[in-house]
């Protein structure tokens, strides 16, 4: 028998609890900016400023989910539509992340985003061919 591990990804850093207030968009890179920066996922932990970038985004593969609160479990209502999409039409919002997950050219993120007075369950999945780049401005 043979065992195949796959490594865990362990990026440098990390965007739990962080708010995502803008998506800058160039052709097919996206430059996504938070709130109050990006936090070291290494000691000493530290919160700096800066931002992520998305390179080669494949725009039909890239989705965002809006689900309504239902606590942990239930019937939900939602919408699914393209990130493009959402970009274009969600000028101002915060999205505020609980979790990320890293996979096969996708990274995806899900939290609560808050957009005209509204709260709701989010889940944004971005499909990039090229790199995914945490740039601190120190």
């Amino acid at each position: 028998m043979k065992k195949t591990i796959r490594e865990n990804i362990n990026p440098p850093y990390s965007l739990h609890d962080m708010n995502v207030i803008e998506f800058e968009v160039k052709e097919k890179n996206i430059k996504m900016k938070t709130q109050s920066g990006i936090v070291q996922a290494l000691p000493p932990y530290e919160q700096v400023d800066g931002y992520v970038e998305f390179q080669k985004v494949e725009w039909d593969f890239s989705y965002v989910y809006l689900l309504n609160t239902t606590k942990n479990e239930g019937d939900f209502i939602g919408k699914k539509m393209f990130l493009k999409d959402f970009i274009n039409n969600y000028k101002t919002f915060g999205f505020s992340i609980m979790d990320e997950c890293y996979g096969y050219n996708q990274t995806k993120y899900s939290g609560y985003i808050t957009t005209n007075r509204t709260v709701c369950e989010c889940i944004i999945e971005i499909y990039h061919k090229g790199d995914m780049i945490f740039v601190a401005e120190k």
